[in-house]
């Protein structure tokens, strides 16, 4: 998808997060934990309602979060190599060597 996100922080903790948050709306029973609620499986519409307003709400405080930190780091020094460095290696083109001798072996 050319994003990015080289730990894939979204991929793991966000899809993740996500979905386990909004299935634990679907899944949820008084059974397991007494001080709980009962998911949508269980009849209760509300609590899967609730959590996925509360995921959609994480999500976009993060998101906003996220974009006025990377405005703000930004003006202090560039969030984002040129496409030359990209091509170059971040390595050689911050560092001035290679990380891996390919060659070597």
């Amino acid at each position: 998808m050319k994003w990015d996100d080289a730990l894939d922080v979204w991929g793991v903790h966000g899809v993740g997060g996500v979905l386990g948050t909004i299935l634990l709306g679907v899944f949820a029973v008084k059974g397991v934990n007494a001080a709980g609620a009962d998911g949508l499986l269980a009849g209760n519409s509300s609590f899967f309602f609730k959590q996925v307003v509360a995921t959609l709400a994480a999500a976009t405080y993060a998101f906003v979060f996220t974009y006025i930190m990377l405005v703000i780091i930004n003006f202090l020094t560039p969030v984002k190599v040129d496409e030359e460095a990209e091509k170059t290696g971040l390595d050689y083109a911050i560092h001035g060597e290679k990380a891996y001798d390919e060659g070597a072996l």
